[in-house]
């Protein structure tokens, strides 16, 4: 529960480690198989673990685009040296580490920029949560009986003007005929 004046709780702290812990071990898996290394299913689980750690560390608050890119490019650094120590043969690999690293870099800001949409959905949704319960506390906490919302999660945004309205807001209405030439 939330309690008036503190920040919300983290939402889905487990789904929001897991997703980008996966994105970052599924995009360094799948570049590291590319460029010739191997993946064994022991190995990915390994990566997969020692991603999710500094993943759940960083959830714990809303983080901004550039943290979160900062995070994915990290992840996808540790999951490939994870890949990379347990390749027997390290010579195997036919792409430069030059370019293997711009390659992570570009994974890790495209996916960056979807995580960082849905950490902000995330993150709203916690915070509209909160205000409500804390509205229902002080209602409580005052004596007031908790009012019921409205039945239909489409009647509480009749209060807000519509995309065509908000438009329109700036046109005028013009009713009846033409005015006559003078």
């Amino acid at each position: 529960m939330s309690v008036p004046g503190r920040v919300p709780r983290p939402p889905r702290r487990g789904l929001r480690t897991a997703v980008p812990t996966g994105v970052a071990t599924a995009l360094a898996v799948t570049a590291h198989v590319l460029a010739g290394g191997t993946a064994r299913p022991a190995t990915v689980a390994l990566a997969l673990l020692v991603a999710a750690v500094p993943a759940w560390l960083l959830t714990a608050r809303e983080r901004g685009w550039l943290a979160i890119s900062a995070a994915q490019l990290g992840l996808q650094l540790v999951v490939h040296g994870v890949l990379a120590q347990a390749d027997p043969a390290p010579h195997v690999h036919l792409v430069p580490h030059d370019l293997m690293l711009h390659a992570h870099v570009l994974a890790a800001l495209l996916a960056a920029a979807v995580l960082r949409l849905g950490e902000r959905r995330a993150w709203a949704v916690a915070r509209r949560l909160s205000a409500r319960v804390a509205a229902w506390w002080r209602r409580l906490a005052a004596g007031v009986p908790p009012v019921a919302g409205p039945a239909s999660p489409r009647l509480a945004r009749t209060s807000r003007p519509g995309a065509l309205r908000l438009l329109l807001r700036h046109s005028r209405a013009l009713r009846g005929p033409p005015p006559l030439p003078a």
